[in-house]
């Protein structure tokens, strides 16, 4: 449901009222607000002094934090439980807050959450103390109703969070948790006045106080919006020069150049699911559609995993249809990406290795496994090669390591190698979560992602790819500290890209999931490392976590749709139109992309498509009337006046990638010719201050 702050029949309570009013994350609270009628509480009198209230967690084999009931001074209560984090995990469960619920709550009971809360002392860089407020169902799921973090400074702040409960629970086996465990600093907090209230049917989630989440960074005048803008001027756009010839060599002048924008070079997209793509269902050609209008690269969400690749997953998912699929995309020029290869752990690999892996004794595991793996990658990337861009080898190591745990982590280095030896262009990619997301703050996965890269790249596995989920709460990391993230990457692994791999907001407040949407898309374009950002999804109804879809189940667009495609189609696209001067020149500067060129001179028309791709061509030689052709591009450097220049004739009918090494080993696409032109020549300068290798591959 969508938090909505207008109301025009129903009636609230004047106090609620009041609250809604406020867009501010949360209320300073000097008085406390008085809760809608008709709940029961869900919580024993005296919550904070009951015993088990308080997990201290546990973190290199000391306790993340420690609990103590204290005095406090305020008009509306007298006691709080202030929490001493000590030794942080960087998960912001490990630790924390557990206030069981006295009854059983039902299927569709409405909840409320109260708090306040406020910070004793913060070593944080923001000076702010922070806590995650999770609702949670039991073991072995754990459902999160609610994940939302609350911060303070040393005022109290009262925080309100409404929520619908997805199943019946017995009693004592929904709990509310803060917890504790998030970041790398110490902290001391407070948290009082805390109620858990069931109205079951009596109230709706949107008639009860609710604190609209936000995050750092969205002020409209917010400083690090001018920064990124003119990173995304100086890193996503281009000069770009066309000249035109007459049959006899000489300038033309005054010749009409139209310059339209097809698609951008970096990669806007989203996963699909392969059934989809075939389906002849009005929403399956609704879904092929809105995919089409919004996104330029793409690749399955679950088919290319390795069980529903083998047909462990019933009829809907195979191995044919999946290739089918990615031949889909790229005849409609889509960049596809294919996740994943190995997701090493026992609970996420196929039921026909699982014979080999004993429960709970990876040290027992048959050594036969390790080839199993190995034909899987043999299987998987070489039948895909032919219509994959880039693929995920390895997934979410840092707690997906039984293969590791049983033969050692030289493995992650056969399975990249492997890989490469049938992808021998493609991009290669390693790809974890909680990395941008929870807040920025779960250092031990961040640090132990730069170890595992770190481990790769020594030891010359073929990494050409970082990948970041980026799955987030109503609680998005700050924009600043996405970019300090990137930067702590970038900066350790200069020639790596970085891409964010799976996308979503999970979140019913529609208005700050589109406004996050539209900045962090803004921040990742602007930073020079990354090559895309992929959505896990864009349909409710087909999408893990519905909330955060782009369209509802009856193709409503939803605001985080509408802020993609201003960006992506508006804000960051560009048209030209003009005429050759005297030398027979027209120059621009674009954004990164394939375009449309026409030319018309003398009642005669000329098209070939323009690739200005960073690296790539930024000169472009049409000599009209030309009815040349050639069986094989030819590509030669030339030393000019200023700079080596490499020149490529046209390009016959089959395609052609221009590949691009630093090592001879690691080939990656550095731009795709694809039209036929007669008398078109490709120029661009080549990059000195690097060994940079160039290679002509035609597609296969």
């Amino acid at each position: 449901m969508t938090s909505n702050t207008k109301s025009t029949e129903r009636r609230i309570p004047l106090a609620l009222l009041t609250f809604l009013l406020f867009s501010i994350p949360a209320v300073l609270a000097s008085a406390i607000t008085t809760l809608p009628t008709g709940g029961a509480s869900l919580l024993p009198a005296d919550p904070l002094n009951q015993p088990g209230n308080f997990w201290e967690g546990s973190f290199n084999g000391q306790p993340v934090a420690s609990a103590q009931v204290v005095d406090v001074d305020h008009p509306d209560f007298s006691q709080a439980m202030r929490v001493t984090v000590t030794n942080p995990a960087g998960q912001f469960y490990n630790g924390a807050v557990q206030l069981r619920s006295n009854p059983a709550v039902a299927e569709s009971d409405v909840i409320l959450i109260r708090l306040f809360f406020r910070s004793i002392e913060s070593k944080d860089e923001s000076g702010v103390g922070f806590a995650t407020v999770f609702p949670q169902g039991p073991a072995p799921d754990y459902n999160k109703y609610v994940q939302q973090e609350v911060t303070a400074t040393n005022q109290w702040v009262e925080y309100f969070f409404p929520f619908q409960i997805t199943e019946s629970l017995a009693a004592g086996d929904l709990s509310l948790q803060i917890g504790a465990g998030a970041g790398s600093k110490t902290q001391t907090w407070e948290i009082a006045a805390i109620d858990f209230i069931n109205y079951r049917n009596t109230r709706t989630v949107d008639e009860l106080p609710k604190t609209r989440p936000t995050y750092a960074g969205r002020d409209p005048d917010a400083p690090w919006r001018a920064a990124a803008a003119a990173r995304i001027e100086q890193h996503r756009k281009g000069d770009f020069r066309i000249r035109v010839l007459d049959t006899q060599g000489s300038p033309v002048p005054d010749a009409t150049i139209s310059v339209e924008f097809l698609r951008h070079a970096y990669h806007f997209g989203s996963v699909i699911v392969a059934s989809r793509i075939f389906g002849n269902e009005a929403d399956d050609i609704t879904y092929r559609e809105k995919f089409l209008d919004l996104f330029n690269q793409s690749g399955p969400e679950n088919d290319f995993k390795w069980a529903p690749w083998a047909g462990e997953w019933g009829n809907a998912f195979n191995a044919t249809q999946t290739l089918a699929a990615m031949q889909w995309l790229q005849d409609r020029d889509i960049y596809t990406r294919g996740h994943v290869m190995v997701w090493p752990s026992k609970r996420n690999l196929p039921n026909l290795i699982q014979s080999y892996l004993p429960e709970g004794n990876p040290a027992a595991a048959d050594p036969a496994a390790k080839q199993v793996v190995l034909d899987h990658i043999d299987d998987v990337a070489s039948r895909s090669a032919p219509v994959i861009d880039e693929w995920d080898v390895l997934n979410e190591p840092y707690d997906n390591h039984y293969l590791m745990d049983a033969f050692g982590n030289q493995v992650m280095l056969d399975w990249f190698a492997r890989a490469r030896t049938h992808l021998p262009r493609q991009d290669l990619y390693l790809n974890d979560y909680s990395i941008l997301s929870g807040g920025g703050r779960d250092f031990a996965h961040q640090q132990h992602f730069e170890d595992t890269i770190e481990y790769l790249v020594s030891n010359d596995a073929p990494i050409t790819g970082i990948g970041m989920q980026g799955h987030f709460s109503s609680s998005p990391t700050g924009i600043e500290l996405v970019y300090s993230i990137l930067n702590r990457y970038h900066n350790h692994f200069p020639h790596l890209k970085i891409r964010v791999t799976e996308f979503d907001i999970v979140t019913d407040d529609e208005e700050m999931q589109a406004d996050y949407t539209r900045d962090f898309l803004t921040i990742m374009f602007s930073h020079p490392a990354t090559v895309g950002v992929q959505n896990w999804g864009f349909w409710e109804n087909a999408h893990w976590r519905s909330s955060a879809a782009m369209y509802t189940a009856d193709w409503r667009e939803k605001p985080n749709a509408v802020a993609w495609r201003r960006l992506t189609q508006e804000t960051w696209w560009n048209d030209f139109a003009g005429d050759t001067n005297t030398s027979g020149e027209y120059a621009n500067r674009g954004f990164y992309g394939d375009y449309h060129v026409t030319i018309t001179h003398t009642n005669e028309t000329t098209e070939f498509t323009l690739p200005l791709h960073k690296g790539g061509p930024n000169e472009f030689e049409i000599t009209l009337g030309s009815t040349s052709t050639t069986d094989t591009p030819t590509l030669r450097i030339q030393n000019t006046p200023t700079t080596p220049t490499i020149f490529l004739s046209e390009i016959p009918d089959q395609a052609y990638f221009l590949n691009t090494s630093r090592n001879l080993r690691d080939w990656s696409t550095l731009v795709k010719f694809k039209q036929t032109t007669p008398g078109l020549r490709y120029r661009f300068p080549l990059n000195t201050a690097e060994t940079n290798f160039l290679r002509l591959e035609a597609q296969p």
